[in-house]
């Protein structure tokens, strides 16, 4: 079709009414979308009410909105009612800026309505939820070899600013990255089912919580060979929050597998920030070799450089080593892992995996492998050791205030200035 925006709307509107629906972009093309397609409408672009299936073939063209108006791009079904089926194909969709606090910047895709996109971008959206794009409740999507990348948040909410995620979703081989919000910087999933299979989330900001991913804790969130790094929370979380890499809520079900965390950053200003990799409040959290290494808290009182476990379980299993995390500040807590019970009593298994050569630094600063504040743990065939703290005060191996003892074949050696020495309460087979 010719590279001109009126003739897309027109063809849109056709597909709508099964007359040509498949429609393929002049390949390269710039679509300038100015306003929306009609007087009062939040879209740039017809919404796709075909549930037979609306199928756009990009050739590498672009769609942007220019000038002034705020509307977002695309919109399949219009509600929960009226659904409807959009694929998208080789295709870039740019500056999506939608006027209505319901979200999506380049694409909305509303309950009951399904949404395919391979090798898609999007790109420099706008939104209080989901800068990039909205999948709401009861929507199913699949996004294969893209880009989320160069979104935002604004207002109240501010959550996921590349993709927010309430529906049956399905990211593969999907990049998502430099996107900021307040909460979710790259992603945030509210509800329903969220896989992730391959690409990357880096390089994303948030102000509050969950630089890399927040999920609230409702639904299932399964991650597999993604890398989760060098994302940031700027300033803090809200009392007990943060989570540089992943922030999760309450509950909800959440597994990691041969999946890497590393690098994230969480700067300390709100009351007991911390989870530089992983900050959990009470789901059941399954890392299965899945690495939580080199990430960071900075500033005073920070619990948790690679995770902050608040209630919930925490199962490291088959190599899913805690190592070379840091908490650089006066009075940090636990640079391995921090457990505390603060909205339940926290389970912690460790099973063939190691909490090695963490350190926090700083004056009152302990617990450098394990910093146990009434959380009960399970450590079988692991290990902590070579974990640093501050010369006082000890221990910098692990500090527990209740007794842990349940531990099978792990060594609990090397650490500075004493393994367990000084713990308030005893570590079964720990001496030093």
């Amino acid at each position: 079709m010719p590279c001109d925006t009126a003739a897309l709307i027109t063809a849109i509107n056709n597909a709508n009414l099964n007359v040509d629906t498949v429609i393929d972009l002049e390949p390269y093309c710039l679509y300038e979308v100015t306003a929306p397609y009609m007087v009062g409408a939040d879209d740039g672009l017809p919404p796709i009410t075909n549930t037979n299936g609306v199928t756009i073939n990009g050739h590498n063209a672009t769609i942007k909105r220019v000038g002034t108006s705020s509307f977002r791009l695309f919109e399949v079904g219009t509600s929960a009612a009226v659904p409807g089926n959009l694929t998208l194909n080789d295709l870039t969709v740019m500056n999506g800026q939608p006027a209505a606090a319901i979200g999506g910047g380049a694409v909305l895709v509303n309950g009951n309505s399904t949404f395919a996109g391979t090798n898609v971008a999007f790109q420099g959206g706008t939104a209080n939820l989901g800068g990039g794009a909205r999948f709401r409740t009861n929507s199913t999507a699949t996004l294969t070899d893209s880009r989320i990348s160069d979104n935002r948040t604004t207002g109240g909410a501010s959550t996921g600013a590349g993709l927010y995620s309430e529906g049956q979703v399905t990211l593969v081989n999907t990049h998502i990255t430099s996107n900021r919000a307040r909460v979710g910087g790259g992603l945030a999933h509210s509800s329903g089912a969220l896989t992730v299979t391959g690409g990357s989330v880096k390089h994303n900001t948030a102000f509050d919580d969950g630089g890399g991913i927040n999920t609230d804790g409702n639904g299932t969130l399964s991650v597999t060979g993604t890398a989760i790094t060098d994302n940031r929370v700027t300033t803090g979380g809200l009392g007990r929050g943060a989570g540089g890499g992943v922030s999760i809520g309450f509950g909800g079900t959440q597994t990691f597998r041969n999946a890497t965390i590393e690098g994230n950053i969480v700067t300390v200003l709100g009351s007991d920030d911390g989870g530089g990799g992983i900050r959990t409040a009470g789901g059941a959290l399954t890392l299965d070799n899945t690495k939580v290494k080199g990430n960071k808290l900075i500033g005073e009182g920070g619990l948790g450089a690679g995770i902050s476990v608040l209630g919930g379980t925490l199962n490291l299993l088959n190599a899913s080593d805690v190592t070379g995390n840091l908490a650089a500040g006066r009075y940090s807590l636990g640079g391995g892992i921090y457990s505390a019970a603060l909205f339940n009593t926290p389970v912690v298994t460790v099973n063939g995996s190691a909490i090695d050569r963490n350190k926090v630094s700083g004056t009152g600063s302990r617990g450098a492998g394990i910093y146990n504040a009434g959380g009960t743990y399970e450590l079988t065939d692991a290990s902590v050791q070579f974990n640093v703290a501050p010369d006082a005060p000890a221990p910098g191996g692990i500090w527990t205030s209740t007794a842990i003892t349940s531990v099978t074949n792990t060594p609990i050696t090397g650490n500075t200035p004493t393994n367990c020495l000084y713990s308030p309460a005893a570590v079964t087979s720990c001496v030093g």
